[in-house]
């Protein structure tokens, strides 16, 4: 982060963002012992050089403002940006009245929040209940399910609930331009970084639409300022302005990280700054051991606990506004489900006795319900041995009898025989009358322990002591005694009668053939309380008992349910995989994100439909690109010329200029990179948050161009001529950004590019 920003520095920062100039030794310069040399300046001379070389220092002082000011003009500045931006973002909002892209997703999930509709969404729940607050003011009150391609009608107001999540996207602006007055850049390259950013049509596209990138950006942009600004104030440690900007940038990561979990891009970046910051502390005699602890209390408390609260409260209030049953309950533990309103699992009695009808339920996230099938087989198996696995979401085909090792199956008719611990029991699969069961067949995914399946029946002679399963309670979460099974409450193992193994869920998944089940297996490491080897009953269905009040059985576990559906959210976000046989027009691979190879179209692309393209601005895509792929091999350049002894540099000046670029690029760098390792589906779109950095390096590095090798009175003009070029090419690019009408033949000139499927459809598109 940059040294530079507090005020007993800026004036030197500006010289120093110019490199080193040799200097000349005048005869006034010289000792009185050192001899003078024949070819010396006369000193007329020397010292109207001096004073031009002070002249030329003062202008580059003059023209580039003190950084740590926040004047009137950068007010004024900012203020137009602002205007500018919301003109850009808000301008024909409304034109296009149909549902459009992911406005299925987002639009849908904020009227669940109207309506208390509990859903499941691999995203965390900030940015939704911000969509659903838009919604909650524009006067919707949850009934229109946002259908993809739907006409929007009349009571709803689409119009107003984009406009509010592009407000989000219209800050990112003026945060641009302050973020980069706190490091160190003049008013004009802060002018241009902000331009940049305005002027995207990326950018400027996807803040048109209720959807989830207005709020990442905005604060991405927020962590950047925050972080920005705490440094400014380094010179200043427990003031006023540093703890405020310190708990600032905490509670931005926070709301990152509570939108999309990209935002742990935003943490990773804070994070490594502040290590790298507190290590030189460390390093740093001159700091006492008790000044240290007070900065690492400091950083613990606003940059872990300020998020992890944000983060943590997120999570409530979402649990809290979702309290009724809806299309995602499945994925949360029994417990969680049993306080929802409407929910089956809370409209059931808690006893279990021989004969019921149960569903099991595994403890680990993601395995779901045990569920077989009659026309699921195994295809190296007996042709009477039938797949057992996990599945979620509740089906007819999810249910069990409960019976005893007698050879009459009992049934909800009767008398009532509660299954206590160690019990004995059989599991009837209640869709194909076979029993679960065991054997000594390996599982078919995996290489060890034994393959679970369900076969034999009552009337058949092939029921043997393979289909017996011992109860082994293992806890009880109701006020009721532990020694007894109850539903919901109760959690338990199985363990086989004859081998002794143990009932494992597995995150291993059939083929197609098994409907992709999780793999069901019976372990010999019996040892174990994993939470693999836990179960528990989640519905029972037995006429013989009343239904339970269990509000008064259960207690909500906040901490608990969050892990549990943070676990959830990351084995959907895994599943979200590209399908190699079915190849979408809007994906692409992240190589292609700097070189804006493949933009993606939002919309229905037909002769007579308004059709949205999401494009970047290519000159500024393009330059900043550039820009990031040559930093690295500028340093080295610099590292290597340092290390021959032949730098240009003053070490002071290095390390100002070092510590704004390292902090921009390296921005960029972890939120782009990261994409390269990830399996799920990518589209154009998850670069945004790399390119807002990449375009503020741009600015910056074109002000140390200027200032180096040019006058700084050129740095106006150049910053001028760059904004007309970046403002014509936004401009051409409009149509497509503020919706077109047009037959697709006309926007033929806009297909710069032959990957560009702007007037015709391409192969594999």
């Amino acid at each position: 982060m940059p040294n530079s920003s507090s005020s007993s520095t800026a004036v030197d920062g500006q010289q120093g963002l110019r490199r080193r100039q040799p200097t000349t030794t005048t005869a006034r310069d010289k000792t009185p012992e050192e001899p003078a040399q024949d070819n010396e300046k006369p000193v007329a001379e020397d010292d109207t050089q001096n004073k031009e070389q002070r002249s030329r220092k003062q202008e580059a002082v003059e023209s580039s403002e003190d950084f740590a000011k926040f004047d009137a003009t950068d007010r004024m500045l900012s203020l137009a940006l602002t205007l500018l931006c919301a003109f850009t973002r808000l301008y024909q909002i409304g034109k296009r009245a149909t549902v459009t892209w992911d406005e299925t997703h987002f639009g849908k999930f904020g009227a669940y929040y109207l309506n208390g509709t509990f859903y499941h969404d691999v995203h965390p729940p900030l940015a939704k209940m911000l969509v659903g607050l838009g919604e909650f003011i524009s006067g919707h009150n949850g009934s229109f399910d946002y259908k993809s391609g739907a006409e929007y009608p009349a009571h709803v107001n689409y119009t107003f609930q984009r406009a509010f999540v592009a407000a989000m996207g219209v800050f990112i602006v003026p945060f641009a331009y302050r973020t980069c007055r706190f490091l160190a850049f003049g008013r004009a390259a802060a002018l241009l970084a902000a331009s940049f950013v305005l002027l995207d049509n990326a950018l400027c596209v996807i803040s048109r639409f209720i959807l989830l990138d207005p709020p990442l950006l905005c604060f991405t942009a927020m962590s950047l300022l925050g972080y920005a600004a705490f440094a400014a104030q380094r010179g200043r440690p427990f003031s006023k302005a540093w703890w405020c900007w310190l708990a600032f940038t905490g509670v931005a990561l926070g709301m990152v990280i509570s939108s999309k979990w990209v935002g742990l891009f935003a943490v990773a970046l804070v994070g490594l700054c502040t290590v790298e910051d507190l290590l030189a502390m460390y390093g740093d005699g001159r700091v006492a051991a008790r000044e240290q602890l007070k900065h690492w209390a400091a950083r613990i408390l606003c940059l872990i606990g300020f998020p992890l609260l944000v983060y943590i409260s997120c999570f409530a209030v979402h649990f809290a506004l979702l309290g009724n049953r809806g299309t995602g309950d499945f994925k949360m533990p029994s417990t969680f489900q049993a306080l929802q309103h409407r929910s089956v699992v809370a409209n059931q009695p808690h006893h279990v006795a021989f004969g019921s009808l149960v569903t099991v339920r595994s403890h680990m996230p993601g395995f779901g319900l045990i569920h077989s099938n009659s026309t699921l087989r195994f295809p190296d198996g007996d042709a009477h041995e039938w797949v057992a696995g996990g599945m979620g979401g509740k089906q007819k085909y999810n249910w069990w009898r409960m019976v005893s090792v007698n050879t009459t199956w009992e049934n909800d008719t009767s008398p009532i025989t509660h299954v206590a611990d160690n019990s004995i029991v059989r599991l009837v699969h209640n869709g194909t009358w076979h029993y679960l069961r065991t054997g000594r067949a390996k599982p078919y995914s995996l290489g060890w322990d034994r393959r679970m399946f369900v076969a034999g029946n009552e009337s058949s002679s092939s029921s043997s002591l393979w289909d017996l399963w011992k109860v082994k309670i293992v806890s009880e979460e109701s006020p009721r005694p532990r020694g007894q099974l109850y539903a919901v409450t109760t959690t338990f193992q199985l363990y086989n009668a004859v081998s002794g193994c143990l009932l494992q869920a597995t995150r291993a998944e059939l083929p197609k053939w098994g409907r992709e089940m999780s793999e069901l297996v019976c372990t010999d490491a019996n040892a174990t309380r994993s939470e693999s080897t836990l179960w528990n009953i989640e519905q029972v269905r037995d006429k013989r008992f009343k239904r339970a009040r269990f509000w008064t059985l259960v207690k909500r576990h906040l901490l608990r349910d969050i892990v549990w559906i943070n676990r959830e959210m990351a084995i959907s976000n895994n599943k979200l995989v590209a399908d190699p046989d079915r190849y979408k027009h809007t994906e692409s691979s992240p190589w292609t994100w700097p070189l804006l190879l493949y933009p993606m179209r939002l919309s229905a692309w037909s002769d007579t439909s308004i059709k949205y393209y999401e494009i970047g601005n290519p000159i500024t895509w393009w330059a900043s690109t550039l820009c990031c792929l040559l930093y690295p091999l500028q340093i080295l350049y610099w590292l290597v010329c340092w290390r021959r002894g032949a730098s240009a540099w003053h070490p002071r000046e290095f390390q100002r200029y070092w510590d704004t670029t390292k902090l921009l690029w390296g921005g960029w760098a972890l939120h782009y990179l990261p994409f390269f390792l990830m399996g799920r589906v990518t589209y154009l779109h998850h670069y945004l948050p790399a390119l807002y950095f990449a375009l503020l390096l741009l600015a910056y590095q074109i002000q140390c161009l200027v200032r180096w090798y040019l006058s700084p009175r050129a740095m106006w003009p150049i910053v001028l001529l760059a904004l007309l070029v970046t403002a014509y090419v936004s401009f051409v690019f409009m149509p497509l950004t503020f919706g077109s009408g047009e037959p697709m033949n006309q926007l033929a000139y806009l297909a710069w590019l032959p990957t560009w499927n702007i007037h015709k459809n391409l192969p594999g598109f």
